[in-house]
This record gives structure tokens, C-alpha cells and sequence, in this order.
């Protein structure tokens, strides 16, 4: 190859690396050089990423003007396409130092009793109650870890030799697949949302509705073919009726699983055509997520054991104070004084208002959450044994306190052995029956990162109606989800940076 010939083709190479749509990066620290995790990217076309733990970045630059890095405690950098190209996409970011009030330097000395009055009705005075609309993002993921999946045929009158040999292979086949795949489930939303405060006469009680809007999701993982601890029994169901008469309906008997009095298999195809292969999601499961953000966000609007301000259900201590990004807050902690308090944790508050910034909370030491064992009487045995929850608040522009970050975490255990029978609906009355155990680990996570809500007229909520609890929203295929600004958790991370 001649000379010009190899200079030509080096720099036709070099044009297409230059003009490629999708780069990768580094960002490091301008002293030390050590890569930072975490930085966010934002472009100006509202997209964006953040680094890896190694620094590194993927980034998409088609039509993209400018990039800017920013991480707490490092300055802002902003940088067109063109400077970002000509620095390789390796961006140094020089350590900045805080400015603080004073005020966050040396808090005013407080006693113990001021401060938990104070916060208690900072927090029931100026929690937002106005109808609003807001933007969501939410994560939601299962893992269970079968420690024992036994399903055995015990006895039959309708299945043949054959087919009973057939539906013990499938049973077995089911039980060793779970095992070994532990199956999980995580999907990602983002949403808009209305919600209203009332007083509901009937129940004598204030309720919050949640109606949701724009909602996009994306099922991330599904290891174990859509299986859910609380589907398990439908899916053994299945396996059962697939080998049973098609044309003739069941009823279920067990202390388990539902009874049922007229299952079919055909039922049973015809709603998985409509629901399963849809590759939908039901849009009550964001309400479902606010409904338990807001129960346990307003704790401190709650009796007893549920309040952590009660002091007789729980004893306090003032901690040394503690800064959460670039402010100083005053520190509580928290544990059980009488055996129904069951969480321990820590109130972060602000020394201006009292309102509180952060609580963060689990189940104290000897405690757990739900728990039933009726495994010699019944066969069952339920036990939460890890509940954990975080949760931020901010202010609105008037002054008014909102969730604006949650994150909950819990493991339980699970044991079941029960029998199960399928008695034929005919006056023969034929029957199946099968017996099942199961022991399983439950781990159950959700993160809800809440935007700043916008107050609207109440008049612009409507009516919530039964025919709502039907509506459903096909998942985001991967293309568009990958190009979505939210994926992967940016809008949380970006958030959680200032803390």
C-alpha cells in the first residue's frame, strides 16, 4: 500500500470514529486523576447518562450542541460537541469547596423535647395537601430463592397411566427450572400523576387518590417466565389442567390456593391471550406504589406505634449533628420502648423550620414485620424478617413539604405444605389430587424518585371509576426505552448526587 493511499485511509477511519453517533468516555478528577462514579451528563437535548464505577461513559452525540458534567463537589463543566471531541471524551473536573451558612456550621443548642415538638408540627402543618400533578419515576423488583419446591401426584380417578406419568414430568420439570433460575422480575416507570386529599364521611377518614397519566414502562428483567410468588399456584393449576379433559370445568379445594368452581383450561387460555401476551402492565400499579409512599411518608400524622415522634412507643436520643450534601442538620434517633414499636432509625431536621429533611428506618434488633406459623396445624408458615426504608423530603417554591424520594426494601420467608384436589364438575365428581411444598426467600424492592408537584384545580381530577382498575399500558420496547432520558435509574441518581 503507498504512502498516500495509508494517510487517505487513516484519515477516512479517523472521520468515521469522529462522526460516530454513540461514544464512550472517562471522567476523572482534575488532581488526582482518579476516575468519579456517578457524575451526571446531560446534553442539550435533555438526554443523558452517568459514569460507571470506573468513570466511563456511553454517550449518543447526534445533534447534540452541548454536554455538561456535573457531581457534587466538583464544579460544573460544560462543553461543546466539538471541545469534547477535540479532549478524546475524557473530561477533568476540578474539586470545589462549599460555601456554608453559618448557620450550617454551628447549630443552635436545642433540647431533645423542643426539637421533637417542633419537627412534629412543622411536618403536620406544612405537608402539601393541595390537589397536584407530578412526575414519577419508579423501580420495582422481585427475587425469590426456593430452598424447597416439592410437587407430587398423590392420587387420581381422571388422569390415565399415561397421563399422569405426563403431568409428574411437567410438575418435576416446573419445580426443578424455578430452583435453578431463582427467578426475578425489575421494571421502570415514569409517569405523570394527579393526586387529591379528602374526607371520606363514609369511612370517616382522609383518602388520597392517584390518578396516573402518560405512563411508559419497561419490563428490564424476567427470569422464570413472568413467575411471581403470588402466580406460583395459577402456573401449577395449569400444569394439572393441561393433562385433564378440555371440556370440562374444575373445582379447586385447598386452604392455599382459591377455591375456584368452575376452572377450565380454556378460561385459562383465553385470559392469558388477553393479559399475558399483551406485554402489558396494569396502570393501578402506580397508584398501588404512591399509596405506599404516602401511608409511610406521613407517619407523623399517625397514633401509636406507627408514630416515630411518640413518646411512649419509642425512645430518642439527640445525635451529633450531621451534614447531608452541603447542609447541617439536626440528628434523632429512634428505637422500640414498648414491644408493639417495632423500628429503629434516624430523623435528619432542618435547623430553619424543623421540617425534616431525611428519616431512614428498619426493623430493630429482635423485631419483625408480619409473621404466622400455623406450619403443624395448617402447613404454613409466613415470616418478614428485613423491612428498611429511606425516604427525602423537599419544599415547594411556597414553602410546602413533599415526599420527594422513597426507597423500601424487604425479605421475607415463605413455607407452604398443603394438598390440592381438582374434583370434576359432573355427577361422577372425579378427582386429582396433588400435594405441594414449598420454602422460599422473598426479596422485594421499590424506589420512587417524586418531582416537585405543581398545585392545579381540584375540578380537573376526575372521578375514579371501576372500569379504571381494568385500563393497562403496553411495555416500552428496548429501543425506545434505551433512548428514553430516564433509563437506568438517571433521574434517581441525579437526585441522590445532592446527598
Amino acid at each position: 500500500m503507498s504512502p498516500k493511499l495509508r494517510i487517505s485511509l487513516l484519515l477516512f477511519l479517523l472521520s468515521l470514529a469522529t462522526f460516530s453517533q454513540t461514544i464512550t468516555g472517562k471522567v476523572v478528577s482534575e488532581n488526582s486523576l482518579k476516575p468519579i462514579e456517578n457524575v451526571s451528563i446531560a446534553t442539550n437535548l435533555k438526554t443523558g447518562t452517568t459514569t460507571n464505577p470506573f468513570g466511563k461513559y456511553t454517550l449518543n452525540l447526534n445533534n447534540v450542541e452541548t454536554i455538561t458534567f456535573s457531581f457534587l463537589g466538583y464544579s460544573t463543566k460544560t462543553l461543546s460537541k466539538k471541545q469534547l471531541i477535540a479532549l478524546n471524551y475524557r473530561v477533568s473536573l476540578a474539586e470545589s469547596v462549599n460555601q456554608l451558612d453559618e448557620i450550617q456550621l454551628n447549630l443552635a443548642t436545642i433540647s431533645l423535647d423542643s426539637l421533637l415538638i417542633k419537627s412534629e408540627k412543622s411536618m403536620k402543618e406544612n405537608f402539601l395537601k393541595e390537589t397536584t400533578k407530578q412526575e414519577i419515576y419508579a423501580i420495582e423488583s422481585q427475587k425469590m430463592d426456593f430452598k424447597k419446591l416439592d410437587v407430587a401426584l398423590k392420587s387420581s380417578s381422571i388422569l390415565s397411566r399415561k397421563k399422569r406419568k405426563l403431568a409428574e414430568k411437567d410438575l418435576e420439570e416446573f419445580s426443578k427450572n424455578l430452583q435453578k433460575r431463582k427467578p426475578e422480575f425489575s421494571s421502570e416507570y415514569k409517569t405523570i400523576v394527579k393526586s387529591r386529599t379528602i374526607y371520606e364521611p363514609k369511612v370517616k377518614k382522609t383518602l388520597t387518590f392517584y390518578i396516573p397519566d402518560s405512563i411508559q414502562g419497561y419490563n428490564k428483567a424476567n427470569i422464570g417466565a413472568g413467575i411471581t410468588v403470588k402466580n406460583i399456584s395459577k402456573r401449577l393449576q395449569n400444569i394439572v389442567l393441561k393433562h385433564l379433559n378440555k371440556e370440562k370445568t374444575y373445582k379447586v379445594k385447598s386452604g392455599w390456593f382459591k377455591v375456584e368452581d368452575s376452572l377450565s383450561l380454556k378460561k385459562v387460555i383465553e385470559k392469558n391471550d388477553s393479559i399475558e401476551k399483551s406485554n402489558s402492565f396494569s396502570n393501578v400499579r402506580i397508584s398501588d406504589f404512591l399509596m405506599h409512599t404516602n401511608k409511610e411518608s406521613t407517619f407523623f400524622n399517625k397514633d401509636a406505634q406507627h408514630n416515630f415522634f411518640n413518646r411512649k412507643y419509642y425512645n430518642h436520643h439527640l445525635e451529633k449533628n450531621e451534614f447531608l450534601g452541603s447542609s447541617k442538620y439536626y440528628v434523632i434517633s429512634f428505637e422500640p420502648r414498648k414491644s408493639k414499636a417495632k423500628y429503629a432509625g434516624k430523623i435528619y431536621i432542618n435547623a430553619s423550620d424543623f421540617s425534616i429533611k431525611k428519616i431512614a428506618y428498619k426493623f430493630a434488633t429482635g423485631k419483625r414485620g408480619e409473621h404466622l406459623n400455623l406450619r403443624f396445624l395448617f402447613g404454613v408458615k409466613f415470616s418478614e424478617n428485613k423491612n428498611s426504608v429511606t425516604l427525602f423530603y423537599e419544599k415547594n417554591e411556597s414553602g410546602k413539604i413533599y415526599l420527594s424520594y422513597y426507597y423500601k426494601t424487604k425479605t421475607s420467608y415463605a413455607y407452604v405444605n398443603r394438598p390440592i384436589k381438582f374434583i370434576e364438575n359432573t355427577k361422577e365428581r372425579e378427582k386429582v389430587k396433588f400435594n405441594i411444598k414449598v420454602e422460599v426467600n422473598i426479596s422485594d424492592t421499590e424506589e420512587i424518585l417524586l418531582k416537585e408537584p405543581t398545585i392545579i384545580d381540584a375540578s380537573k381530577i376526575k372521578t375514579f371509576k371501576k372500569e379504571d382498575l381494568k385500563k393497562r399500558t403496553t411495555y416500552l420496547s428496548k429501543e425506545k426505552y434505551e433512548n428514553s432520558p430516564w433509563k437506568n435509574r438517571t433521574k434517581i441518581k441525579e437526585y441522590l448526587q445532592k446527598y
